[in-house]
């Protein structure tokens, strides 16, 4: 009994951390211009020598794999801006619910985490083409 209560104890906490979440995430998008608000933006940069193609590959294959397996269709704006390749991958993530969202992003973080030429982005804007 304890343990079943425990359960359901832990789960509604984690559930009303998830909403939580989403909420803020609703307003932080909404405070921005809808033409230019982003969910989440990875930015492939360089310091001199170049960004992480290899990262880079493997971020685009991860966009297609993801799709393919929850049935979703995400399509980055690409947009570059350096003279080495700099690169940012600007992702609205609309046809996925908050929880894929989150899945998505901390997903894409621990796929990059190795690359010291990669940023990211929650709630922005994209910049324009070469700026």
């Amino acid at each position: 009994m304890k343990i079943t209560l425990s359960i359901l104890m832990l789960a509604l906490a984690l559930a009303c951390t998830s909403s939580k979440q989403s909420t803020q995430t609703n307003q932080a998008i909404a405070a921005l211009p809808q033409d230019t608000a982003y969910r989440f933006t990875v930015s492939f940069i360089s310091k001199g020598g170049g960004i992480d193609h290899k990262a880079k590959k493997q971020f685009g294959e991860f966009i297609a794999q993801f799709n393919s397996n929850n049935k979703v269709g995400i399509e980055p704006k690409l947009v570059s801006w350096g003279r080495e390749g700099e690169t940012d991958y600007c992702l609205k993530l609309t046809g996925l619910n908050a929880v894929q969202q989150i899945k998505f992003i901390a997903a894409t973080k621990e796929l990059l985490k190795a690359s010291n030429n990669v940023r990211y982005n929650e709630n922005c804007t994209c910049k324009k083409n070469g700026k």
